[in-house]
């Protein structure tokens, strides 16, 4: 038996089912992680005022790399979303939680008003400035927005 056939002799006898259920949370994990890295390049995108680092000068400037996450943030939040802003790839919510008004952004679309969300935090920026909404948000969670089940 050669290196190859014993190597095909191994995967075959794996359940076709048991790889499946490994591979899922892996693809799962690698779609999560490509979202962060879209998000962190589209706000790390240098500029001219970035001087002379450029891009190594922005990263020290991106909003991910300053994001706070408290013990209070690793828990998930519930909520109804009040207001949905749609801006580019992103979209931002107000999410109403009993007498709170919580603003979190999210890659990619959320829910509309009324729905129940729950919303996953990944860290908090205070006094964020959207320069494509022309708005700062004084608390502004930065999340992945899903709907409540």
């Amino acid at each position: 038996m050669t290196l190859v056939s014993s190597a095909r002799a191994a995967r075959s006898s794996a359940p076709r089912s048991a790889r499946r259920r490994l591979v899922k949370p892996l693809l799962g994990l690698a779609v999560f992680a490509a979202l962060f890295v879209v998000l962190a390049w589209r706000l790390d995108r240098p500029s001219a005022a970035a001087g002379p680092l450029g891009a190594i000068g922005a990263a020290a400037a991106s909003p991910l790399g300053q994001l706070s996450r408290a013990a209070a943030d690793r828990a998930p939040f519930a909520g109804v979303v009040e207001e949905r802003l749609p801006a580019g790839s992103y979209t931002y919510v107000a999410v109403r939680t009993g007498e709170t008004l919580t603003w979190a952004v999210t890659v990619g679309d959320a829910p509309p008003p009324g729905t129940s969300v729950q919303v996953r935090s990944m860290g908090r920026k205070m006094n964020f400035h959207s320069r494509r909404l022309a708005r700062t948000f004084p608390d502004l969670v930065f999340g992945i927005v899903s709907r409540a089940d």
